[in-house]
């Protein structure tokens, strides 16, 4: 058995001490745990001052790489990067006290004019980690079912899913977020912003689900840490009963 987590907040807009403080309080009570945060975590969609976001969220991550090895965690969220002149919204997997990878957002969101911002990633990695096999999707991307697949086939067990996602469109998260599970047949992890952070309201919803759909943690509102005991033996089992890779 592992233990899987979901952090949700409202996240502080611009704020990188603020939202540092307040994961830090919702991780102090997890051990050895698969952990997943929401998406730009360290300060929302702040564009105007993403280059010094960009900064100072690196000394977040390390802070937190420490903490992944003290207390034996996995923690997976995204921030803002910038590399050769150009800034990503990064997806990171820590383990253990180790950067196991990063993961660029390959699918950017228009509405919020995110492809004004940032620039796309290219490669949809599954990293292995001592809590199971791990693929990533972020936020938007949970409406092209073609990445999920793809991780799908690198044999990804769990899909993290560090969202930003708004209020307006809280059916859709909640409805896709499950569909993702059943039809990827693997847990699935959402961790979501909610409340007003900056001129948007974000939905909350966050919730776990597992390779059948089923909801094994929610919360709609409020700071909350989901966690639940997870047996990735059930991934093979869906897998063999109701076999999809068929080509």
């Amino acid at each position: 058995m592992i233990k899987l987590a979901v952090l949700q907040w409202q996240i502080a807009f611009g704020n990188i001490q603020e939202n540092r403080k307040r994961v830090l309080e919702l991780l102090s009570p997890l051990e050895d745990s698969l952990v997943v945060l929401p998406e730009m975590f360290p300060c929302g969609f702040d564009y105007d001052n993403l280059k010094n976001h960009a900064k100072e969220s690196q000394k977040l991550l390390e802070e937190l790489r420490e903490l992944s090895k003290e207390k034996r965690l996995t923690l997976i969220g995204t921030y803002p990067e910038e590399r050769e002149g150009k800034l990503f919204n990064t997806a990171f997997v820590l383990s253990d006290g180790l950067l196991v990878g990063k993961r660029d957002k390959i699918k950017l969101f228009p509405l919020y004019r995110e492809g004004e911002h940032f620039s796309p990633g290219q490669e949809n990695p599954v990293f292995e980690t001592r809590h199971g096999k791990v693929g990533v999707l972020v936020c938007f991307e949970l409406r092209f079912p073609n990445l999920g697949w793809e991780l799908r086939k690198k044999g990804a067990q769990i899909i993290a899913v560090p969202s930003l996602w708004g209020a307006k469109r809280k059916e859709h998260l909640k409805v896709l977020s499950q569909a993702r599970a059943v039809e990827l047949q693997s847990y699935l992890l959402l961790s979501n912003g909610w409340g007003r952070t900056g001129e948007e309201e974000y939905a909350g919803n966050s919730a776990i689900y597992d390779p059948w759909g089923n909801t094994l943690a929610f919360s709609e509102v409020g700071d909350s840490v989901l966690l639940v005991y997870a047996d990735l033996k059930k991934v093979e089992a869906v897998r063999r009963l109701i076999p999809l890779d068929t080509d």
